[in-house]
């Protein structure tokens, strides 16, 4: 049981090394929304749709993925007719070797967990305050 904060610390700095190499993961939106297109590399949706899917607002959703956009991570293609896009992940050799050991540990439940603690110390689900208040609101309707 003596090595289990060693494990925990080596766990925490490899993970830290992870997100060193993907900058663009900021916070738990990037989190969640990179790891659904990693899920579905070709998706047809609106922003409001996305924003039903992964769960956060819709602002915050497409600033995520203009930060996508702008790491070469993500392409956009708009239909003239209809407001949903086409989003294609975009997994090149320059991406592929730390973004994708770093999906496989966010695909994870335990992963997840462990990257948002050190996204924002102290919180394992920073949506977990906001549950509470989107309950509530509804409760309203």
């Amino acid at each position: 049981m003596s090595d289990t904060p060693s494990k925990n610390l080596r766990k925490h700095k490899d993970i830290q090394g992870l997100l060193a190499r993907v900058p663009f993961v900021t916070g738990a939106c990037e989190l969640d929304l990179l790891v659904f297109f990693y899920r579905h590399p070709c998706s047809i949706l609106t922003n409001e749709q996305l924003s039903a899917l992964v769960g956060y607002e819709t602002q915050e959703i497409a600033e995520s993925i203009d930060r996508f956009i702008e790491a070469g991570l993500l392409e956009r293609e708009q239909n003239p007719i209809h407001a949903a896009r086409m989003y294609l992940l975009v997994l090149d050799r320059q991406h592929m070797g730390p973004l994708k050991a770093f999906l496989d540990l966010a695909c994870t439940h335990q992963g997840r967990r462990d990257i948002l603690q050190l996204l924002v110390p102290g919180r394992s689900d920073p949506r977990a305050g906001k549950t509470e208040q989107r309950l509530h609101f509804v409760a309203q309707l």
